[in-house]
């Protein structure tokens, strides 16, 4: 039987764990490895999906993942959890954004990215992210389960809330508007973990910026906030690091021993 881990660590990536190149930072490559030497598992919790991340988590060792803000959960390569929209609800969905707000949608699985259309909000949002635009399919939802969408805008998700009040929609960026079940979130991805592998008594650490990451810093015993982090998310923080680019994470570990 594997040995329990001495604490849980959660990175979110963008403006976290990622500097402002979306690059790491070789202090937090070191952190993680001796994090794990110290039987401290680091877990990466994104809004994005794991196909995402895979070139991420071969580069830095890390096999666990709160992906799609809690959509999904993986843990040491093993799928424990996932949060699957109704199929109905994401018609709903499109067919309102299409006829009603004009904003083309991403469709997210663990597995899989599609977008609705390859339109000029998708290629600001991918460029943005390093990414090539996903390829279009916009009949995905209908053949597979999807955990998130995105609104693909820069502007005009309020309507959104209180037509589809069964979802939750954050805005992660100022070209994306995540979108999910609600109640659905970091922090209720980091309980089904702890919950499903017995680690409720296994102290927790995260490390955010945005909104996305509030319920998160919630759920954890040790929230710190990154120094470029936004002011609300600061308010709900143990402690408030040095940014992103400037060591951090690193910083944060070494003040709470873990590294």
């Amino acid at each position: 039987m594997k040995k329990k881990p001495e604490a849980i660590v959660f990175f979110d990536l963008d403006g976290t764990l990622f500097n402002k190149d979306i690059d790491v930072l070789p202090s937090s490559y070191d952190a993680i490895r001796k994090l794990k030497q110290n039987n401290i598992v680091p877990i990466i919790a994104t809004g994005r999906t794991p196909p995402e991340a895979v070139d991420l988590m071969k580069d830095t060792g890390i096999d666990s993942i709160i992906g799609m803000n809690g959509q999904v959960v993986i843990y040491e390569k093993e799928v424990v959890f996932t949060n699957n929209i109704d199929k109905n609800l994401i018609t709903r969905l499109y067919e309102y954004s299409r006829e009603k707000m004009n904003i083309p949608l991403s469709f997210y699985s663990y597995k899989t990215m599609r977008v609705s259309e390859n339109s000029l909000p998708a290629q600001k949002f991918y460029t943005s992210l390093k990414q090539q635009v996903p390829p279009v399919d916009d009949q995905i939802y209908l053949k597979e389960p999807i955990q998130m969408l995105l609104l693909l805008c820069e502007q005009g998700e309020s309507p959104y809330r209180e037509v589809f009040p069964e979802l939750t929609f954050i805005r992660n960026t100022h070209y994306c508007v995540d979108v999910f079940n609600h109640g659905g979130s970091k922090g209720n991805g980091i309980k089904e973990l702890l919950k499903t592998k017995g680690f409720n008594d296994v102290p927790t650490y995260a490390f955010g910026d945005g909104m996305n990451d509030f319920e998160m810093f919630l759920t954890v015993d040790h929230p710190v906030a990154m120094s470029n982090a936004v002011d609300q998310l600061k308010e709900k923080a143990e402690y408030v690091t040095d940014t992103n680019n400037n060591d951090g994470i690193a910083k944060a570990l070494k003040k709470f021993g873990l590294i």
